[in-house]
């Protein structure tokens, strides 16, 4: 197993002087040890390349290349002059490799889509493979890393999208924003060499052994299910991107496969032999194609490890369950329920927007129908009512409403449900004689109804004490994760947040129904 302490140490050492670059310093370093390529997007000067040198110190004996691309840049600026004299000699073209890409443990490639066709497909074996055919030589090469650069992302109808899918890893760099840090950059030292010590640098033998390691961590089930759930998420995401005329997202299986090694390397570098879902933060690193899908991308995966986490804990079936015992319950009990007419037109819902009054029209309430969810949107009526109206969908009525906007609304006895969501509707006030009327006419089924409700709270009240486990777990590894920054751990914190707050409804509705079974 690696050691965790010595790479925290490894990248202290590489960081310094380099202000505000740790996580693209981490995330080069994981990819070197993953065998995978990086991609820097960013403006000239605020340095991509001094992360480049750096990294090469990382590994003992490690050697560089750097080129700046450009229209006219030829394939012996790359990849070594074809040797005349074998040329001549032997009749054999070869090239001179040494000093060039093919015998350096990280490359450095800026304005990479500058390159020419020739270029380009060399590379897709060097990244791919670590291969490079020289002349009839296949050449396995001690490439690490190879690092591109560039101020602008590949451009479209150039066939650059094979080349930019064999970048795994792909970060923004920006220049200093904080003022402390700006202030001793301007003012420091210019020498940007610094010593890794013997002793914190990776060899050859060790990359070895470890790649071993790496392919023996397991992944467990929860994460398979957060890549389906996320894949799933993902083409729903596409169709109203494509619908809006922006970019799809587009991940190939290749790129799925090293993303899982991407994330066993990860977990074995900080000294486990088995995936944590935290690992999978690293995903927002290595999927964008554009800089404009990364909130996009932030909420998809948010929403991803949610839902991945609660049916792990088995949340949507035991709200499958308290669903059908409700329905049982209102089978056997039907409540006469008298909703409170609000204006001559509406139903108030109760707590959808705090603070506000919330109505819905009362011909589309009845219109609805249990168990069939309709979409519908939330407007504000300035003219009539001052209040937030709950509307009926309709495309030509709200065309510009997005489709993550949308609410899912559902009828229920005692009001409705807005996205999986219980809430009542006022009700008109009644006797005491109305209300319970029809109770205690089945004991049987009260008392089977009053058993299966305590056995849901006491499910519900395990389910949060796992979901508690898996919380501080998860968070305890992502707070000293090597490769995860502040932003991700802090997407873990809301998909806790969110998780909670579910877990609580779900314990709310369950300690309603067995109060309201054993009052009968």
């Amino acid at each position: 197993m690696a050691d965790k302490n010595r790479l925290a140490r490894l990248l202290e050492v590489l960081c310094e002087g380099i202000y505000e670059k740790d996580h693209v310093m981490a995330l080069s370093l994981l990819a070197a040890v993953a065998g995978e390529g990086v991609f820097l997007l960013g403006p000239p000067g605020v340095g991509k390349s001094m992360v480049a040198r750096r990294l090469k110190m990382a590994f003992e004996g490690g050697r560089s290349f750097e080129y700046l691309m450009s229209r006219f840049s030829t394939p012996d600026e790359i990849f070594g002059p074809v040797s005349i004299s074998a040329l001549k000699d032997e009749g054999s073209y070869r090239r001179l490799t040494e000093g060039y890409l093919p015998t350096a443990d990280v490359v450095f490639l800026d304005e990479i889509w500058k390159a020419g066709p020739s270029i380009q497909n060399a590379l897709l074996t060097v990244l791919n493979e670590k291969v490079y055919l020289n002349g009839k030589e296949e050449m396995h090469l001690p490439l690490k890393l190879v690092m591109a650069a560039s101020n602008e992302l590949p451009a479209q109808g150039e066939n650059l999208d094979a080349l930019w899918d064999r970048f795994l890893v792909r970060c923004l760099v920006g220049g200093i924003e904080d003022k402390h840090q700006f202030n001793l950059m301007i003012s420091g030292s210019s020498r940007t060499e610094t010593v890794v010590p013997a002793e914190l640098q990776l060899s050859e033998k060790e990359l070895s052994v470890w790649s071993g390691g790496i392919d023996a961590v397991s992944v467990p089930d929860a994460v398979f299910a957060f890549v389906h759930v996320f894949r799933s998420k993902m083409a729903v995401a596409n169709a109203a991107i494509v619908e809006n005329g922006d970019k799809p997202f587009y991940v190939s299986d290749r790129r799925w496969k090293k993303l899982m090694h991407l994330w066993r390397t990860a977990a074995f570098l900080n000294g486990f032999s088995e995936l944590h879902l935290a690992d999978t933060l690293l995903l927002q690193d290595c999927v964008w194609d554009e800089p404009s899908q990364m909130e996009t991308l932030e909420k998809l995966q948010i929403e991803a490890l949610v839902e991945t986490f609660e049916e792990q804990a088995g949340m949507p079936l035991l709200r499958e369950r308290l669903a059908a015992l409700r329905e049982e319950q209102a089978t056997a009990f039907p409540a006469q329920v008298e909703f409170k007419v609000v204006r001559a037109f509406f139903y108030q819902v109760q707590s959808v927007v705090a603070g506000r009054m919330v109505l819905i029209y009362i011909t589309e309430y009845e219109a609805l129908k249990l168990g069939e969810p309709a979409a519908f949107v939330l407007v504000t009526d300035r003219k009539k009512t001052g209040a937030q109206l709950l509307r009926k969908y309709e495309k030509s009525r709200y065309p510009n409403v997005r489709p993550e906007d949308l609410l899912l609304v559902e009828r229920t006895d005692a009001g409705l449900q807005v996205n999986g969501k219980s809430y009542a509707l006022v009700q008109a006030e009644q006797d005491a004689d109305v209300q319970v009327a029809g109770r205690g006419e089945e004991p049987d089924v009260a008392l089977h109804a009053g058993e299966m409700s305590r056995r849901l709270l006491a499910e519900a009240e395990e389910m949060a004490k796992k979901l508690s486990r898996w919380e501080q777990e998860e968070t305890v590894y992502a707070k000293t994760h090597l490769f995860l920054d502040e932003a991700r751990r802090r997407d873990l914190q809301n998909v806790f947040r969110r998780i909670r707050a579910d877990v609580s409804s779900l314990q709310i509705d369950c300690q309603e129904l067995n109060h309201a079974t054993g009052k009968q």
